[in-house]
């Protein structure tokens, strides 16, 4: 037996990690928290790990044990818990693996590729984001183990044996289904592979059903009992996950919703079998690499390309066509019927799966996806062909978790960034303040998004000690918020998933990074010079940005390094940053010995603005060489020198010897 046969009858198990890990561990110490992970871990952090029965108890109270489980080992570490996502990920692409072989035993390498496919499976994008998706990437592997149990005891035919898995399987298929109720597609993916085992021991089709039918039954009891507890017995206080409120939808008007629910079937089925393997990689190709990074991609691109050669040169069983024929109607309609059974529980949710947000709606279906896509490059009677395509579908699909990988992790560091800055800038924040952030990196979609970072760091215990009740809140800007700014709206009371929030209207603190080349910048109501990169709903609202919400006589916190990482070099946001400080606590002379020490270190603002606090310092001291210095950089940007001229003359500190200074330098052309 050759080296190639024995790796590929034996060490299908290397195969698999040396791939996934090519595809998942590069980056994998970098990647911190992301979306939903802010609340959870502030939660956590906050009151312990019960918290997370608070959380989940309106909708998905079982996955509340696994979160307080994992945390309890883990903590706020965000490695351990992308470790444990990729070990879920690659045990559950074993179990496929065994599953398949179970069922085609002869299709050994079609297995091994399709088995590959799946743990790399290019659609899902948000592997990284580990902590909140630990339950999905767990379930799946549940779920793909359960399923290979269950063959397995089939295959023995030992009544006690398979009763005894049975018990089994059923603990696992309600644990997943606990955990992510939309998996419930599997199940068809279950069925369906019994039939198939069925109808291979007899040629009754009678005796085929009953086999089927006794069988499914016999390893579905976990299932049986999830449903009949999830939606007839629990009650869900979210309508997202309450089935009843949706199907209520499709009752009241059955056309208009069957007709949508059919349109994004079929667009969800045409991603998932298709696009999945080209536009998530294509929408990564542009981001900017650097050399070591264009270098590390190629030569990953090389190793996969080689490996897959390597495998599959002497892949003898594809050259022999016996019952081949048999496997590929076989494997085409188990593709087909999976896909669209893993986007049912999803679209009956109103629910629609994209690559982006919402990618972890097509892990259910990619198990078809893969199955149907290596069944469509098995029909390739050349050889060449063949290893060409799996090379170019395993390798792409390597390379968009690459990229994907490194655009994590260069958001996880701009997030940790930009905290760090606000760590330099503000010593400590007052309760109940709400902060009105700008992310220059991110899109900022939720209010925990802000308050998340910002209490872990200033404020990490609960106000209450018996629910989640985050001391500083949040407000994402939209028109209305803008609005209910400018008029001082009362706060508005927020409980979501049991955490008390508010939307402070009248007591805002804005803290804002206009660009990437900006530094965060803490808006002063008083004085709202603003960069000419800012967002024009921050420029609306600026003046009611209350500074005072600073608390400058306590020491600046020392953000956890776990969370927001070790501390970035000095370069000038840092000095821009205790500059910035200084100026507010009227250290004025220490503003320009600041300027001296960034001179001579070499650095110099990106941003315009972020020259304000140097020169009015230098104007409150009189130093009027210092302030013409910067009012040559100030007076390249006539936005910024339009704001200087309208605000700083009518500021009271300055005198009007200073403010005739300020009129003749900027006001006049």
């Amino acid at each position: 037996m050759s080296f190639v046969e024995r790796l590929k009858k034996r060490n299908f198990v290397f195969i698999l990690i040396f791939i996934s890990a090519l595809a998942y561990l590069p980056h994998i110490n970098q990647f911190g928290y992301y979306r939903d992970d802010w609340y959870l871990m502030y939660s956590a952090n906050a009151l312990g790990g019960d918290a997370f029965h608070q959380i989940y108890a309106i909708d998905r109270p079982i996955r509340a044990f696994l979160m307080s489980f994992v945390y309890s080992i883990f903590g706020l570490n965000p490695l351990y818990y992308n470790i444990s996502a990729y070990i879920f990920r690659l045990l559950g692409a074993f179990a496929f693996f065994f599953t398949l072989q179970m069922l085609w035993s002869r299709q050994r390498n079609a297995n091994l590729i399709a088995s590959v496919l799946f743990l790399v499976f290019p659609g899902f994008l948000s592997t990284p984001n580990a902590i909140d998706y630990q339950a999905q990437q767990l379930s799946l592997f549940l779920a793909m183990l359960s399923i290979a149990l269950g063959v397995w005891a089939i295959l023995k035919h030992s009544t006690i044996f398979k009763f005894l898995i049975a018990v089994f399987v059923g603990i696992i298929s309600f644990t997943y289904l606990g955990f992510v109720e939309y998996f419930l597609g599997l199940e068809i993916f279950r069925l369906a592979i019994i039939f198939l085992i069925s109808r291979s021991a007899s040629d009754s089709f009678r005796e085929q059903l009953r086999k089927t039918i006794s069988n499914y039954l016999l390893f579905s009891i976990g299932t049986i009992l999830f449903v009949i507890w999830r939606f007839f017995i629990f009650d869900s206080e979210r309508k997202a996950t309450d089935l009843g409120a949706q199907i209520g939808n499709f009752i009241q008007s059955p056309l208009l919703v069957g007709i949508d629910w059919i349109r994004t079937l079929i667009k969800d089925i045409f991603e998932v079998t298709l696009l999945s393997w080209w536009i998530p990689l294509s929408d990564l190709w542009n981001i900017s690499l650097r050399l070591r990074e264009v270098f590390v991609a190629g030569l990953i691109a090389l190793l996969i390309i080689l490996f897959i050669i390597f495998v599959l040169k002497n892949d003898s069983a594809h050259t022999e066509y016996e019952n081949q024929s048999t496997w590929l109607k076989e494997a085409c309609w188990l593709g087909v019927i999976t896909v669209i059974a893993g986007f049912i529980p999803v679209i009956l949710s109103n629910r629609d799966a994209d690559f982006y947000g919402l990618s972890r709606y097509m892990l259910a279906s990619s198990v078809g996806a893969v199955i149907l896509v290596t069944a469509l490059i098995s029909q390739f009677r050349s050889q060449k062909v063949y290893i060409s395509a799996a090379c170019i579908l395993v390798t792409s699909s390597v390379m968009m978790h690459h990229f994907n990988g490194i655009s994590w992790a260069r958001s996880s560091e701009q997030m940790q960034n930009f905290w760090w800055q606000v760590s330099w800038r503000i010593p400590q924040i007052k309760e109940n303040t709400t902060l009105v952030v700008n992310y220059s990196h991110t899109a900022l979609e939720e209010d925990y998004f802000i308050w998340g970072p910002a209490n872990l760091m200033y404020h990490p215990h609960s106000k209450s000690n018996q629910r989640i009740e985050p001391a500083l809140w949040g407000l994402v800007l939209t028109r209305e918020n803008a609005v209910s700014i400018l008029n001082d709206a009362l706060p508005s009371f927020l409980n979501r998933r049991s955490i008390i929030t508010y939307l402070g209207y009248d007591n805002i603190l804005i803290i804002t990074q206009p660009s990437l080349s900006s530094c965060v910048q803490v808006i002063d109501g008083n004085v709202p010079i603003l960069s000419a990169f800012e967002q024009y709903d921050i420029q609306e609202i600026a003046g009611e940005s209350k500074q005072d919400n600073i608390i400058l006589d306590e020491s600046a916190p020392s953000p956890l390094e776990v969370v927001f990482g070790t501390e970035p070099e000095h370069n000038w946001c840092f000095y821009y940053q205790t500059a910035s400080l200084a100026f507010q606590r009227g250290e004025y002379e220490t503003v320009l010995d600041i300027k001296q020490k960034a001179k001579r270190a070499g650095f110099s603002a990106q941003d315009p603005v972020e020259w304000m606090p140097f020169l009015q310092a230098a104007i409150l001291l009189e130093d009027y060489e210092q302030a013409n210095e910067m009012a040559r950089f100030i007076k390249k940007d006539s936005f910024l020198q339009l704001q200087v001229c309208n605000i700083l003359p009518q500021k009271d500190a300055f005198n009007e010897e200073m403010k005739d200074f300020i009129r003749k330098t900027f006001c006049i052309n």
